[in-house]
């Protein structure tokens, strides 16, 4: 374990469990001790609420929860409801001359093995959890304009989704991603921020109606819905009574929404109604301001347990 997962087991503001003796052994999740065995299950035969990386045992950062502003990696423990800076993204300039300013991250996903992968609007990078910087890795002008959201599915497949209802899968097997053909999410609906795949494979995303006229939607209260990946389809599960939810991430069998509102509040979001919760308000430590989520994610194989 390197130094800087050494602090986040005391200090980490994020869901942080990094997998089998990777916590405090008296550390609690959900109010039972860490488990490192998968399945474990209780007297009674069911998994036990106890077991939080059940399905995840010995994958790095199985559970971790990251949060980001358009230019900061945190990583945020919502048990005790803290936030750590890992630090700038360090993004290549985008642009030229005189506009020329580093890349801003939009959004951010986990993918099985723990590798942290970001985009902008328009590039995909891998970023590095021990110093938030970035890695190019290839393009997004292949799906549809101004990329937003990204997730893994638990079977390690890689979407991306725009702020016009298009989404995608990359292909990351080879040195260069390849951008997959664009699809179109269902009842003119268009992701308001993000999307979050958990590890019974169901896609969350906050949503808004492209024909909403009032900044597309992103000033009200966005939507939770669930996303079929493979076709588009959108179930809608309710309003979530808050507006720019940029940023997506599950823990405490929850949705966990980022808002990008100046406001640093995060909220639980029902699976089920969509409607959210105030959890905490979250400052960036070096400036002590309220931060503007951009995004956030979690390993696919974050557990359902409660």
């Amino acid at each position: 374990m390197n130094a800087f997962m050494r602090m986040l087991s005391t200090t980490a503001l994020m869901l942080v469990a990094c997998g089998p003796g990777a916590r405090d052994p008296g550390a609690t999740f959900d109010g039972g001790p860490d488990a490192s065995a998968v399945g474990t299950r209780d007297a009674s035969g069911q998994p036990s609420i106890d077991a939080p990386d059940n399905g995840c045992a010995g994958v790095p950062n199985c559970e971790s929860v990251y949060a980001h502003s358009n230019d900061t990696l945190y990583v945020v423990d919502l048990t005790t409801t803290s936030l750590t800076s890992i630090g700038p993204f360090q993004a290549p300039s985008a642009g030229s001359g005189s506009s020329a300013a580093p890349d801003i991250i939009t959004d951010l996903a986990v993918a099985p093995d723990g590798t942290i992968w970001v985009v902008s609007e328009t590039a995909l990078y891998t970023a590095s959890a021990t110093d938030g910087h970035v890695t190019l890795k290839g393009s997004l002008s292949a799906c549809g304009t101004r990329g937003v959201a990204l997730t893994f599915t638990p079977n390690g497949k890689l979407y991306t989704g725009d702020f016009k209802g298009a989404i995608c899968e990359i292909d990351t097997s080879g040195t260069t991603p390849v951008v997959k053909p664009a699809i179109r999410l269902s009842g003119g609906m268009a992701l308001s921020g993000d999307m979050v795949a958990i590890g019974n494979g169901t896609v969350f995303g906050t949503l808004y109606k492209l024909s909403d006229a009032s900044a597309h939607g992103t000033q009200l209260s966005n939507v939770l819905g669930s996303i079929d990946v493979a076709n588009g389809q959108v179930t809608l599960l309710g309003a979530t009574g808050y507006p720019k939810l940029f940023g997506t991430s599950f823990a405490h069998g929850k949705v966990i929404g980022f808002t990008h509102d100046g406001t640093g509040r995060v909220v639980q979001l029902d699976p089920s109604t969509g409607a959210g919760t105030l959890l905490a308000t979250f400052n960036d430590p070096l400036t002590a301001k309220p931060i503007s989520f951009a995004g956030a994610g979690v390993n696919a194989l974050v557990s359902i347990i409660q």
